[in-house]
């Protein structure tokens, strides 16, 4: 279980934005940009999540989109809340699924075809 995930991807923050979007939304992400290279996203309540313990879902991710000297975009998905309100049951399911979502937006930008080896 990683602290982050990071993809190596053809085109702008403009371009790659929406293909987050696409990809995590139908997983029930939420995102919050603070501008098109820089968003949080996040699922569930953050509320319910310190009522329910491991049995509330709340994951939250900063993902950075950086761009490259060779023109190419690093999508860099990391933990913007460590999980600890869930016990080390909720830390563990917070890193869990950052695997997950790693896994959902490498298929979409292969899909995509827009992945570069790393």
């Amino acid at each position: 279980m990683a602290d982050s995930v990071k993809l190596v991807v053809t085109g702008t923050p403009e371009q790659v934005g929406p293909v987050l979007e696409q990809a995590l939304q139908p997983e029930g992400f939420r995102f919050t940009w603070a501008n098109p290279a820089d968003c949080i996203i996040e699922k569930g309540s953050r509320t319910k999540a310190l009522l329910l313990g491991a049995f509330g879902t709340h994951y939250k991710y900063r993902v950075l989109l950086r761009p490259q000297p060779d023109g190419n975009l690093v999508v860099d998905l990391g933990l913007a809340t460590t999980g600890m309100s869930g016990g080390a049951v909720g830390v563990a399911k917070v890193r869990r699924k950052l695997d997950e979502v790693g896994r959902v937006l490498t298929t979409a930008f292969q899909t995509n075809g827009t992945l570069l080896p790393a």
